[in-house]
């Protein structure tokens, strides 16, 4: 058991990858019943702002491959005292369906207080963890970290998430972090967003392109477009709602001007 314990965590250890420019820590361990810790941070956001998180499994399987779940999500403050527990899914849920989200508030809707905080996920392979600092709105916010870890391929990432209640908004990034949008749609209808114009400094992340929000035939979900700043620059992101076969104006549409320093 102990060689075994030893083998895996070894792998563990050679999956981590953190960005040069990022000022963060990554920390890994695994304990002998198999579940692993893998924890990434600090990164910062402003009061008002809204952070998503998402595990997704990169390339072939090395190791863990059995079916992924999330039986959790919730913050915790510098005492480690639960401030947020996500009650808008039935856990577990699927990694393919899950996309975490925390408006930056606590459990009675009210805007935490600056300081420090843990975003906590736990699933069927163990907890995955970022550490977070809150500042007060208009002061220097965003994702100022962009170390990444992964364990057998399966990782944690962070997110400044807009949806369309930002529309037309100005959001401020810096190179290497991360950007969401989510937009809400029904491709049974026909309907579907398209990306119109891109900055050539933002290069698409995969993932899941759309979640629905049930499995009620003709239900509705979320259409999701992830991004990495990877250079300075200033532009307007921009996408339409419409079905691709006709020539019409789009249904609807959504932009952005992001400014990444």
């Amino acid at each position: 058991m102990h060689r075994i314990g030893l083998a895996v965590l070894l792998i563990v250890g050679m999956a981590v990858g953190a960005s040069p420019q990022a000022s963060s820590a990554v920390a890994i361990s695994m304990s002998m019943d198999g579940q692993v810790k893998v924890t990434i941070g600090t990164f910062f956001f402003a009061q008002g702002q809204v952070l998503a998180l998402e595990i997704a499994r990169g390339g072939p399987c090395p190791c863990l491959c059995d079916a992924l779940l999330v039986t959790g999500f919730q913050v915790l403050d510098a005492e480690g005292t639960v401030v947020y527990v996500d009650e808008t899914v039935s856990y577990p849920a699927s990694v393919e369906e899950w996309i975490g989200r925390w408006d930056l508030v606590s459990g009675d809707g009210e805007d935490v207080p600056a300081g420090k905080y843990t975003a906590l996920v736990v699933t069927s392979v163990g907890e995955f963890r970022a550490e977070l600092q809150v500042v007060a709105a208009g002061a220097a916010g965003g994702l100022h970290a962009s170390a990444q870890a992964t364990v057998c391929g399966i990782g944690l990432g962070v997110y400044r998430l807009v949806d369309e209640t930002d529309e037309a908004a100005t959001v401020t990034l810096r190179v290497g972090e991360h950007l969401m949008i989510a937009l809400p749609g029904n491709p049974t209808t026909g309907y579907g967003w398209e990306v119109e114009g891109e900055p050539a400094f933002l290069t698409c992340i995969e993932g899941v392109a759309y979640r629905s929000e049930s499995d009620l035939i003709g239900a509705g979900g979320t259409f999701y477009f992830r991004y990495e700043a990877t250079a300075t620059g200033e532009g307007e992101l921009s996408f339409a709602y419409r079905r691709p076969w006709e020539v019409l104006p789009p249904e609807q549409t959504f932009s952005l001007t992001v400014i990444v320093r």
